[in-house]
């Protein structure tokens, strides 16, 4: 991506993300990958909602920042990339096919795993066919590489993840796609909250997914990573065609 227009676009969400209460202070961080070298993310310690394009860090695949000559201007001294940048680079190591990361903090989703609560089994349609499968990552102290650490296992079948006590990762082809998936996230986890209020969440039955799976492509988005977990009973509700 153009790196003028990835700023632009990062500085944008970054906004949005902050006044949709996705994140609060300086909370979180967003990252996009400019090519196979080179990762523009959010400085350490900034309020997201108020960054500009020019506050942007360019860093290569190592996490190390570089000077960038970004609108023609001359190179300036970097500023200083996110602690937690470790995370997006496992991340864009083993997923080639994702070029933007957004790590929030949204309340609800929060406070399942600090309730000890899942958001991983099948219950909503659109969660179904957009995830497939919310995990846990394992708690991490944040800011060390036991975060990266604790997602190594999940990265290769999950777009979106929630990590113990912390917060939550969500990644797509670019940062709009990665973006929504946080929000959808977001939004699952207050429909499971009323859900659980009003005495429990009844999760689809395996054949219903397996409907879900086979209608995927008319909406134009792939087939789930992890299909055969999906369909467990792990993640599935009894099949209402046996009574059981």
């Amino acid at each position: 991506m153009n790196e003028d227009d990835a700023r632009r676009q990062l500085a944008e969400v970054c906004r949005l993300a902050y006044t949709r209460g996705l994140l609060c202070g300086v909370e979180g961080n967003l990252s996009i990958r400019l090519s196979e070298h080179r990762l523009l993310s959010t400085p350490a310690g900034t309020c997201k909602g108020r960054l500009d394009p020019s506050d942007m860090v360019l860093t290569d695949l190592s996490g190390e920042a570089i000077a960038s000559d970004h609108q023609g201007k001359k190179a300036q001294q970097p500023a200083r990339p996110s602690t937690e940048l470790k995370m997006h680079l496992v991340v864009y190591r083993k997923r080639p096919d994702i070029s933007a990361i957004v790590h929030a903090h949204p309340s609800t989703a929060i406070g399942f795993t600090v309730a000890g609560l899942s958001l991983e089994k099948c219950i909503l349609p659109e969660i179904v066919c957009t995830f497939g499968t919310i995990p846990t990552a394992p708690y991490a102290t944040p800011s060390t590489d036991e975060v990266p650490d604790s997602i190594q296992d999940l990265v290769d079948n999950h777009d979106a993840m929630l990590l113990d006590h912390h917060g939550a990762l969500t990644m797509g082809g670019d940062i709009w796609q990665a973006f929504y998936k946080m929000e959808m996230l977001e939004s699952y986890a207050r429909t499971m909250l009323v859900a659980h209020l009003l005495g429990g969440a009844r999760p689809l039955a395996a054949c219903q997914v397996k409907k879900l799976i086979d209608i995927r492509d008319v909406y134009g988005l792939k087939m789930p990573l992890a299909v055969e977990k999906l369909l467990s009973p792990q993640m599935c509700g009894p099949d209402p065609e046996f009574g059981s």
